[in-house]
């Protein structure tokens, strides 16, 4: 057995202590006990000047999406339909393949694994890619010791044969990773109502229900989902996914920016898990998503980084101050309630079992974040400390299921030179083939 022995342990949201050692039994947490009850026999971690906490969980990721950061735009972009239509479709998503996705993958797990991240959900936007995409990627990212999700969005914006290959990818992924039992699961995806037809939502809905699998997509990202569907079909994007029967406690719905108040009671009466991407909302100008009420209402809202700022405290820091000032209002979304977003909520979000918080019986994901605050940790303070002071330079040790991925500074998993060299390298070469 191991004891990391620490100034604290934050077991939940709810539960803090001080002077307190994890021990951890094989994959799982065996108990959280005072210092002067680490047993004998234990091998001992001292991070006694640290912070323990559950590892992030990240319910909402584009690994490629590392290629856009800087990237240049081409085509004329003057709305959201300008700029998926003349840029991003036909710019980056539809020149996605295999070799930039297991690039973009390693990069981004070194990213998000020293910024406390131990699980993810990933949505793979490539419908062009090739046929063995999401099996390569899953088996990279088990490799490095991760949980994951993997997905392919489909849609038939390109036409009804590709978004039927693309969800026959998603299944195919969801049943190899299934037999396969490790780390990393599959889930079917779909785009938006603007780009899937009914039937084609059903279908997914019908395969995700046959394999017991998460359905996910996007809606309402911006005002231009609802006012298309309304335009076009009359309806609202929710209604179109209920009479699909792609509404249930399997779905996981990313983004929910301009949701109506009638269409987040049906989301909660079907069981819907949501997930919030509070800076990629910033910077496509989405809008400010109605979390503190989706809260209220009865919703475990997870966090995401949308592949765009993939460091958690980030996140954690803008989700708790962005709707402050959106609402003028200091109380609402706590520190300590946008921590259990980041964890337990976004282990429910992806049915992780056993995932979310470090009481005994569950998986040994944590992490050891050194205290460096300027200001002395307190058990009022704590999650204060960690959601708007965090920084993900102090995160010491990653463990998922027991094992050190990150292993006192040290990436144990991933040539991190290689693969941020890589990265570059990739780049590059895809920036210069934009115009082509």
């Amino acid at each position: 057995m191991k004891a990391i022995k620490a100034a604290w342990v934050i077991v939940s949201a709810d539960d803090v202590r001080r002077s307190a050692a994890v021990l951890i039994d094989g994959a799982r947490v065996a108990d959280v006990v005072p210092w002067e009850q680490i047993p004998a026999d234990c091998e001992v971690l001292d991070r006694s000047t640290a912070i323990v906490h559950p590892g992030f969980v990240n319910a909402h990721e584009h690994q490629y999406g590392l290629l856009s950061h800087g990237i240049p735009q081409v085509g004329e972009v003057v709305d959201f339909d300008s700029f998926l239509r003349a840029y991003w479709w036909p710019a980056i998503e539809d020149r996605i393949r295999r070799e930039q996705v297991l690039v973009t993958s390693q990069a981004s797990m070194a990213e998000m694994i020293r910024a406390g991240i131990t699980a993810f959900c990933d949505c793979l936007e490539g419908p062009l890619t090739d046929e063995d995409t999401l099996i390569a990627q899953g088996e990279a990212i088990e490799a490095a010791g991760m949980r994951a999700i993997v997905s392919l969005e489909s849609s038939e914006r390109v036409d009804a044969a590709n978004g039927a290959r693309c969800l026959a990818m998603n299944a195919a992924a969801v049943d190899h990773f299934a037999a396969r039992g490790g780390l990393v699961r599959g889930a079917i995806c779909t785009h938006t109502t603007f780009t899937c037809p009914q039937a084609m939502i059903a279908r997914a809905a019908e395969l995700a229900a046959e394999r017991n699998a998460i359905l996910q997509f996007h809606l309402s990202e911006s005002k231009y989902e609802g006012e298309w569907t309304a335009a076009h079909l009359g309806r609202t994007p929710v209604s179109i996914y209920e009479e699909a029967g792609a509404l249930g406690p399997n779905t996981l719905a990313a983004q929910v920016v301009k949701t109506t108040p009638a269409e987040l009671e049906v989301l909660l009466a079907h069981g819907v898990k949501t997930a919030h991407l509070p800076i990629s909302n910033c910077e496509v100008g989405g809008g400010v998503a109605p979390v503190p009420r989706m809260l209220e209402m009865g919703f475990h809202t997870a966090l995401g980084t949308d592949g765009y700022i993939n460091d958690f405290y980030q996140v954690m820091r803008a989700a708790c101050l962005i709707h402050k000032a959106w609402a003028e209002n200091t109380v609402v979304m706590p520190a300590r309630e946008v921590f259990r977003m980041a964890t337990a909520y976004g282990a429910e979000a992806m049915h992780l079992d056993g995932v979310g918080t470090l009481e005994p019986g569950m998986q040994a994901d944590l992490v050891v974040y050194e205290d460096a605050q300027f200001t002395p940790v307190a058990e009022h303070n704590i999650f204060d400390q960690l959601v708007i002071f965090g920084n993900s330079n102090n995160v010491r040790d990653v463990y998922v299921a027991g094992r050190a991925i990150l292993d006192d500074d040290i990436l144990s998993t991933i040539d991190e030179e290689r693969a941020f060299a890589e990265l570059r390298a990739c780049a590059d070469a895809f920036w210069k083939g934009m115009g082509a």
